[in-house]
């Protein structure tokens, strides 16, 4: 019992230092005396009052696994456990595709035209960087072929900064041209970056799955959290999907959180979900019914009914 209220009570903590937090600002702010001001402190109050709502559950339902940037962490049963998630070659691999990437996003602004002292700054900089990260490659477990690949895209990257502080400038074509030239060692290395990625995440998971009973199995929940353009096909998402059988969108056992990076920030799209539950049960008679805007039946009615503005500039 113990254990179970300091995991709630560190839990709550959590994730009341971020929206509950502002939530509780807004309770200690005067009321205006105009109706709208009257209006807005009472829904200012039902955020704060959801919020509690949703911490207070975060121990209820269902064990959830949050996907964290760099780990992955199970809530069951009053227990947090956690398990590093990132294999080193991942970071390797991954380190030296930034390069070209942030070789890149330093000389695209310019659009071919003279570079900033800001950008020949940052140019000098990367040339620094890139012989470190040559000397790292040359002391870490690769094999044979991705030590070449990695030299490869290092020297493309030097020559690159070298030629575009010689000029004062990089043109978009010759820019272009660099990317597509270095386009399959990228390849190659998110492939086999994201093979090591997804074996580290199924060794994990199947160290956990173990620990849950036979009916958690088939309840548990998923957090994944991630960039916002990595939404779609995402790889952590594309594995439990299969893991879990494809389970429904409407049931959110499997949930992405956009760019959240954070455990707070899982923690708190989790003590959402557990609260719209109830909800959705309560007064719909759905457990599910919240996992959708509950602005869309009326507004499936009402916008084919509309005049919409003739954007055409038709009479």
């Amino acid at each position: 019992m113990r254990k179970w209220i300091r995991w709630l009570v560190v839990v709550s903590g959590i994730v009341l230092g971020g929206v509950g937090g502002a939530a509780f600002a807004a309770d200690a702010t005067p009321a205006t005396s105009t109706p709208g001001g009257e209006l807005a402190a009472v829904d200012a109050f039902f955020v704060t009052s959801y919020q509690r709502g949703a911490n207070a559950l975060l121990g209820d339902g269902p064990p959830a696994f949050l996907v964290l940037p760099a780990r992955l962490v199970l809530y069951r049963g009053g227990v947090r456990q956690e398990w590093p998630l990132i294999p080193p070659l991942f970071n390797e691999l991954k380190t030296v595709a930034h390069v070209t990437l942030g070789l890149f996003a330093i000389l695209t602004p310019s659009d071919g035209g003279p570079l900033a002292a800001a950008d020949v700054a940052a140019l000098r900089r990367y040339q620094e960087l890139i012989g470190a990260t040559h000397s790292a490659i040359d002391r870490v477990s690769l094999s044979l072929a991705q030590r070449e690949r990695q030299l490869q895209m290092l020297a493309a990257s030097q020559a690159l900064a070298a030629r575009a502080l010689a000029d004062g400038h990089m043109s978009p074509a010759d820019l272009t041209d660099f990317c597509r030239t270095l386009r399959p060692q990228i390849d190659a290395n998110i492939e086999e970056a994201v093979r090591a990625y997804l074996d580290e995440l199924n060794r994990r998971m199947g160290a956990a799955l173990p620990q849950l009973e036979p009916a958690e199995r088939t309840d548990y929940l998923v957090i994944v959290s991630g960039v916002h353009q990595a939404r779609i096909d995402n790889a952590a998402m594309q594995y439990f999907n299969r893991l879990m059988h494809d389970p429904p969108v409407i049931t959110q056992r499997l949930m992405y959180a956009e760019d959240v990076f954070d455990e707070k920030g899982a923690l708190r799209l989790l003590a959402g979900h557990r609260l719209d539950r109830r909800v959705g049960a309560a007064y719909f008679d759905d457990r599910y019914y919240m996992n959708r805007d509950v602005f869309a039946p009326a507004a499936e009615a009402y916008v084919p009914t509309m005049q919409l503005p003739d954007v055409a500039g038709h009479e």
